[in-house]
């Protein structure tokens, strides 16, 4: 099966994905300056959707964490809003938004992120991701020592974002009598499973497994797990394993140290993330990345924090502020600096985050007592203490993405094909 993929692993290992498109758009490549060079750095641009709720508040305390530590950025406001395709008659999202996301190449967005939305309109993430063709999403659970409600739980999740029960196909038997079409190819199989396995080998990872219920839906979950042992013969390196998404629910719960790397399609991703950003620290504490050819878009599972009696807090009472936590969107904003090359300021930040909570200093979801401009100003104190340059010394690092180390140093169009590739 290695040669199946060989086309595939060729244009990864050139820093593109599936033929012409690359898995990040080189649009940032000379952004960051050659080691020993003084030359200033030109400053990144980044859509953000702010959205409703809570959001305009997580990214007050994104942009200060940002202006402390000296980011070169530049911020390209929009407001997210949806409407129906009367061609495909899915939701998708204003083409204002789009234009911009694929400029710039970065997004940077609110969980609840569309206006006037409510739980019967769409999911606004999902008609971006389809919109945008990121179609593959990444989410890290990692615990924090002085915060492990669960015990340590060092997990990732890798899916796929647009297709499965996400496809929207639904449509009306005879009434009373509805069917939704889950759909699964096998090239979107291979390309998600590929993306998986290379990340995780580059990434020190040692297993990989797929959560499928093949025993009731045979044909769509056989073929997701066909593709992905046909795949796992290239990465010997990497244990592969099958485990029933039911059953994970349960064993994960008791030791979620034996899992590493979770392949999921997307409604299982869902599911099995919800377990493991609770068991992490709460749903607003997970970044979460969408990757695609034109943009990738970095986000949060949550906008808000919980009660203790387990309820979302979704609502100002009395003018006062309720359990925001921004957690999450700054783990997510340090993920997207480290994407785009700035590797220092991104893991400073993201470790400023980890320093904080380890020290104590968390807000009332978390156990904590602060609030989120006390946690934010927290979290600028650990990383002036990291960084005291601030992002002056992000020059001194040559760019090098995380999952794929040998992608060209020059810079080319994302609609042209790789001059290596046939």
């Amino acid at each position: 099966m290695c040669n199946a993929v060989k086309t595939l692993l060729r244009n990864v290992k050139n820093g593109y994905l599936f033929g012409r498109y690359r898995l990040w758009p080189d649009v940032h490549g000379s952004l960051v300056s050659a080691a020993g060079n003084d030359e200033k750095q030109r400053p990144i641009r980044v859509t953000v959707i702010e959205g409703q709720g809570t959001g305009p508040v997580m990214f007050a305390a994104v942009r200060k964490i940002f202006k402390a530590a000296r980011v070169p950025v530049e911020w390209d406001y929009q407001t997210l809003s949806m409407y129906r395709d009367h061609k495909t008659n899915q939701m998708t999202v204003n083409p204002k938004v789009l234009s911009s996301a694929i400029e710039t190449g970065l997004v940077l967005c609110a969980k609840d992120s569309a206006t006037g939305q409510n739980d019967w309109a769409g999911s606004s993430s999902l008609a971006l991701n389809k919109a945008l063709n990121a179609f593959v999403g990444v989410r890290k659970f990692n615990s924090v020592v002085g915060h492990e409600p669960y015990g340590p739980v060092n997990l990732i999740n890798i899916r796929d974002n647009v297709s499965g029960e996400y496809s929207e196909i639904e449509h009306l038997v005879s009434p009373g009598v509805v069917q939704s079409i889950k759909t699964v190819s096998r090239k979107g199989s291979v390309d998600v499973a590929k993306l998986a396995f290379d990340y995780a080998s580059k990434h020190g990872h040692y297993r990989i497994t797929v959560l499928h219920k093949a025993n009731v839906m045979r044909l769509s979950d056989g073929m997701f797990m066909k593709a992905c042992r046909e795949v796992s013969t290239c990465y010997p390196d990497v244990e592969y394993n099958e485990e029933k998404l039911d059953s994970f629910c349960l064993n994960v719960t008791t030791n979620p140290g034996r899992y590493d790397v979770l392949l999921t399609t997307s409604l299982y991703g869902s599911l099995a993330g919800s377990v493991c950003g609770t068991m992490s620290g709460g749903l607003v504490t997970v970044p979460t990345v969408a990757y695609g050819p034109k943009a990738s878009v970095f986000s949060t599972m949550s906008d808000y924090g919980y009660s203790n009696d387990g309820g979302a807090v979704k609502k100002m009472v009395c003018g006062r502020e309720k359990i925001i936590n921004p957690t999450g969107i700054i783990r997510a904003a340090a993920w997207m600096l480290d994407h785009a090359g700035m590797v220092v300021a991104g893991r400073c930040i993201a470790a400023a985050v980890e320093n904080t909570l380890r020290h104590g200093i968390r807000t009332q979801d978390m156990g904590g007592d602060a609030s989120w401009l006390q946690f934010t100003e927290a979290v600028i104190k650990n990383l002036k203490d990291l960084m005291p340059n601030g992002c002056e010394e992000c020059g001194r690092s040559s760019w090098q993405p995380e999952i794929f180390k040998q992608l060209s140093n020059k810079s080319q169009n994302v609609s042209d094909p790789p001059k290596t590739h046939e």
